[in-house]
């Protein structure tokens, strides 16, 4: 049967549009190739137990004090001892420095978890900014653009004033400050953190019985008002009080990095 000239142009077409699909993919696959190199190697590390190795594989702005132990309860709540496989459905980068994968982390039992990982670049090598679950159980149970749940919040801000309580009872500022966001130690230095938190610290030293007041800001629960919000810049704000006499109150401000809401700037006064 002969095809008609309109009809084997059109198949001609079709067959060179095919074939630049398939052109496009494969270079979208070989741009992003690092991506998935990176993010398998730091799922086989966590698998093996190896949270040293697994933490090379983060970005500096990612790194501080409190990403290990993350990155530990990140490992036994999700069970990747027990990982399986590592499936990629969406890869993307951004030039000229940023880079994105989304997919699912594939268990032995059969269960999986959907994840969105954000990399850096760092000189010529891709580093993890980011891990996000898409679904409730770690990390917060967000991302940078969905509120946490109420419970999630109780924690990230109790934890804060933990650390807040202990560097005033105990003047190691180099362990708060470890514990806060690259952006804000960009910004400061554990001299100027000091500084700025030494009207709490005379009136524990001078004041004996403040340090009951203290001790009992870290079991209280804490009173949001007005409600946890997230600006349009991703800051994640919580702001509230201690049903305590003299009342304590505080506003508490977050940005998303490494495994977690890292805490970028507080107001606090009693």
């Amino acid at each position: 049967m002969k095809v008609p000239p309109i009809v084997r142009n059109l198949l001609i077409g079709v067959g060179s549009f095919a074939a630049l699909v398939a052109i496009v993919a494969a270079i979208i696959f070989q741009a992003t190739s690092g991506l998935t190199k990176v993010a398998d190697s730091f799922f086989e590390a966590l698998k093996k137990g190896d949270t040293d190795q697994a933490l090379k594989y983060f970005s500096e702005q990612a790194l501080n004090q409190s990403l290990r132990e993350n990155l530990d309860d990140f490992r036994a709540d999700n069970s990747l001892a027990d990982l399986k496989n590592l499936s990629w459905s969406n890869r993307s980068i951004s030039i000229p420095d940023s880079g994105e994968l989304t997919g699912t982390v594939n268990l032995k039992n059969g269960q999986n978890v959907p994840l969105t990982i954000s990399f850096i670049k760092d000189g010529e090598d891709w580093r993890i900014y980011s891990i996000k679950k898409e679904a409730a159980g770690i990390v917060d149970g967000v991302d940078e653009k969905e509120l946490p749940s109420e419970e999630n919040l109780i924690r990230i801000s109790k934890n804060t004033t933990k650390r807040f309580v202990n560097v005033i009872k105990t003047n190691d500022f180099s362990s708060f400050y470890g514990a806060i966001s690259h952006m804000w130690r960009m910004e400061t230095s554990p001299e100027e953190l000091s500084k700025a938190l030494e009207q709490f610290r005379r009136v524990y030293e001078t004041q004996p019985a403040s340090h009951q007041y203290f001790e009992s800001l870290m079991n209280m629960q804490p009173i949001f008002t007005p409600k946890p919000s997230i600006s349009g810049n991703s800051v994640l704000t919580i702001s509230g009080n201690y049903n305590i006499e003299p009342e304590f109150v505080f506003t508490y401000n977050y940005v998303f990095e490494g495994l977690g809401w890292k805490l970028v700037g507080l107001k606090a006064n009693f």
